[in-house]
């Protein structure tokens, strides 16, 4: 699948600021050790628009729900971008959401609405306590399933230098 060029990135969300959990920070979430977390956790009112950081093409969505007994991402975005000079593909994932407008196959452009954030303890947000935008951004290879949002050396399901810092990967972006 071609993937359209990205002259710019912008953040998913207005007044984005990391409030929850942070970029590669340990987390114990209900007294179970997930890992090192692979996005940054930005908490939001619930209905709060979540918009496309940039040109691409949804490569993934879905709803993964959550219940009582284990969370999970609710309803999931992954969007294929490409940096238009170095060719490199990349990927901007947004997860918890009460609402998937974009399917996959869809072209986005920065700034469209691709949902809204889910309500806390809803399987929509994947049963997490807080209204929250899970957002990461992954250079690894595409496999076509979902991207686990948690790193842990024996579990073997992602290499951590694939993700990167998403707020800082925007800032950076120069094309």
């Amino acid at each position: 699948m071609a993937y359209p060029h990205t002259p710019k990135l912008e953040f998913p969300l207005k007044n984005y600021k990391v409030n929850s959990y942070d970029f590669m920070e340990e987390c114990t979430y209900d007294d179970v050790y997930w890992g090192f977390h692979l996005g940054e956790d930005i908490n939001k009112r619930a209905d709060t628009k979540v918009m496309a950081i940039g040109r691409g093409r949804v490569v993934y969505s879905a709803l993964h729900p959550g219940t009582k007994e284990h969370s999970n991402w609710g309803n999931i975005i992954i969007i294929a971008h490409k940096h238009p000079k170095t060719k490199q593909v990349f990927f901007s994932l947004y997860a918890h959401m009460k609402e998937r407008l974009v399917e996959k196959g869809d072209r986005v452009n920065g700034g469209d609405i691709i949902g809204s954030i889910g309500k806390a303890n809803t399987p929509e947000n994947g049963m997490w306590h807080e209204s929250h935008l899970h957002f990461s951004i992954y250079t690894g290879p595409w496999k076509g399933k979902v991207l686990p949002g948690y790193y842990r050396k024996d579990q073997k399901l992602t290499k951590r230098n694939y993700w990167k810092r998403p707020s800082e990967f925007i800032e950076r972006y120069k094309a």
